[in-house]
């Protein structure tokens, strides 16, 4: 768990993990140089399976690689400051993982919260191929939910690559070296901040993101991704769309042709771009189908029972808080 001026979350966040029903672990929180009072509340909790270290502010990248160093154990569970765990999160990926050697690394669907309440779900791919196609355009896996082989990610070189996607660029660099899954359970909830990015700032990130995928699509997207010729066509497009020049997507997306109807998402997005500018990126980057799709499957049983789920959670941090 690295963390940077987290004072005002970090408690709940070592609470989840204290909780778990999997109780054979080390907690490894690692202060990244914060400025707060991040080391007053840490000192404050007394379980001996914390281990709290210091260093210079240097990154998210380099703070979790420092802390796969001073980790003891062959598995590594990635947590961050800010966030909550399901209290069954390690039970249920060690189960997993157990019954599933061949998985290099794992992740789960999560829930974005804020101020106790649950915004949407991210409903991630669960099969190693369709995240290996996703990774064409974004990581498809639950970068503060992972878990995966510590030797494994040594060897790849770790995560301080490129901050703050130092994930995204050790997926794709090893995507043929990797198998990947997600359990389809809600297992992390992730905390939606208040201080948003500015647009200039937004732009940056996209930026940096269409700058990694650079070399590969580069190549054939179906030797890198396994995409079929319609699937690489879209792909394009929305490489454009999301982090690159927005008229170049729909010069990918006329060659689906009549498929394009196939695709209603990019019929959405085109008509997006009808709205003023200042609207459409004011607009961008705020999960709207996600949340539409939470909205309308509010009251299923699925929908229900995470925010059950949820709130039996907040209700067992607050207990010992």
């Amino acid at each position: 768990m690295p963390t940077y001026n987290c004072a005002s979350f970090i408690s709940p966040a070592i609470i989840s993990i204290l909780i778990q029903t999997f109780k054979n672990f080390e907690l490894i929180i690692i202060n990244d140089g914060s400025t707060d009072d991040t080391k007053t509340i840490i000192n404050k909790f007394n379980d001996n399976r914390i281990k709290y270290f210091e260093k210079e502010h240097s990154g998210l990248g380099d703070s979790i690689d420092y802390g796969i160093e001073k980790a003891s154990h062959d598995l590594i569970a990635r947590m961050d400051a800010d966030d909550i765990a399901h209290p069954e999160r390690l039970q249920r990926q060690l189960c997993f993982l157990n019954c599933h050697k061949e998985i290099d690394v794992l992740s789960n669907w999560y829930a974005v919260f804020r101020n106790h309440r649950i915004q949407y779900i991210i409903k991630r791919s669960i099969e190693h191929n369709q995240i290996l196609k996703n990774l064409s355009l974004y990581s498809d896996i639950c970068h503060p939910s992972v878990i995966f082989n510590k030797k494994l990610l040594k060897a790849l070189g770790g995560f301080k690559v490129a901050d703050p996607f130092g994930d995204y660029v050790v997926w794709l660099g090893n995507k043929s070296k990797l198998k990947f899954h997600n359990l389809p359970e809600v297992l992390h909830y992730y905390r939606e901040r208040s201080n948003s990015l500015s647009n200039n700032a937004l732009t940056n990130r996209r930026s940096i993101i269409y700058e990694i995928q650079k070399p590969y699509f580069q190549n054939s997207l179906k030797d890198e991704f396994l995409l079929t010729d319609a699937e690489e066509m879209t792909a394009r497009g929305w490489r454009e769309y999301l982090y690159g020049d927005v008229k170049k997507s729909f010069f990918y997306w006329r060659k689906l042709n009549f498929r394009i109807f196939q695709h209603p998402s990019i019929i959405a997005a085109s008509a997006l771009r009808i709205l003023p500018d200042s609207l459409f990126q004011k607009l961008f980057g705020k999960r709207l189908p996600n949340r539409l799709h939470f909205m309308i499957n509010y009251f299923s049983k699925y929908e229900q029972n995470v925010l059950i789920e949820f709130r039996k959670t907040i209700n067992a941090i607050e207990c010992i808080q």
